[in-house]
């Protein structure tokens, strides 16, 4: 007679698991469309992502170095290319402030850090893009970069703002002198979001990253279907990246 309740049990659940899927069903990821080098674009993608540890021990894995690389656009190999890393600038500072990196006069990374030994003092170092290059800046008043706005005063909305993750809806926004207008929206898992949205140097496209560590382009007039860019900058084995955020999108 047990045997015979547990049956029942395990088939109503069962059953019910089956109807819930079904009804409510697993919602995908986004489909995108690979970049490729015949989508004849521009300039660099300038993106900060941290190198982990593959920890099998909670609470997190280990942030083994943190690094800005950039893709360059305009060439046939589409080819990820290190800018600096933290492990770069140890003779500097062993706390180089990566989440506040930004594209500096247009083929420049500026960081800035905190110099302990002469009495907590504010610091900033330019990286050039190409080169790697390192100078260090006085300047306390920097100005740096800001792509949230184009050339045609279009600003983009923060995609927190335009996304209903309890609903399992994202999107793509950007605002104009009237209205607000939508690039692109879609069903994805609750888990799933973008993040660092950027402007184009011509102000039609946008450049954000996402959480499965890619970067993808979105035509602000639906032109083109969104394009995909994988990150894998080159991982040693049993580490893993991690996509931090999207610096900009340069000339």
């Amino acid at each position: 007679m047990t045997n015979r309740r547990l049956l029942f049990v395990s088939i109503t659940i069962l059953i019910t698991t089956t109807i819930i899927v079904a009804v409510f069903g697993i919602v995908p990821l986004p489909d995108y469309e690979d970049l490729a080098s015949e989508n004849n674009f521009d300039g660099k993608l300038i993106y900060y992502v941290e190198i982990q540890s593959e920890n099998i021990i909670p609470p997190a894995p280990d942030i083994i170095d943190s690094c800005t690389f950039y893709i360059d656009l305009s060439s046939d190999l589409l080819e990820e290319e290190k800018i600096i890393c933290s492990s770069d600038l140890y003779d500097f500072s062993y706390d180089i402030n990566f989440y506040d990196a930004q594209i500096y006069d247009e083929n420049k990374i500026l960081l800035s850090y905190w110099d302990y030994q002469i009495g907590d003092e504010r610091k900033n170092l330019i990286v050039d893009i190409e080169s790697g290059e390192i100078s260090q800046d006085a300047n306390k008043n920097f100005f740096a970069d800001d792509n949230r706005m184009n050339v045609y005063g279009e600003k983009l909305i923060d995609p927190w703002e335009t996304s209903d993750y309890n609903s399992r809806v994202i999107g793509v926004y950007y605002a104009d002198r009237i209205k607000n207008i939508e690039v692109f929206s879609s069903r994805a898992p609750s888990s799933y979001y973008f993040e660092s949205f950027h402007w184009s140097p011509d102000g039609n496209n946008i450049i954000a990253g996402d959480s499965e560590n890619n970067l993808i382009i979105f035509s602000k007039n639906k032109l083109f279907n969104p394009l995909k860019i994988e990150i894998n900058s080159n991982l040693q084995d049993g580490d893993r990246l991690e996509l931090v955020q999207v610096l900009g999108w340069t000339n």
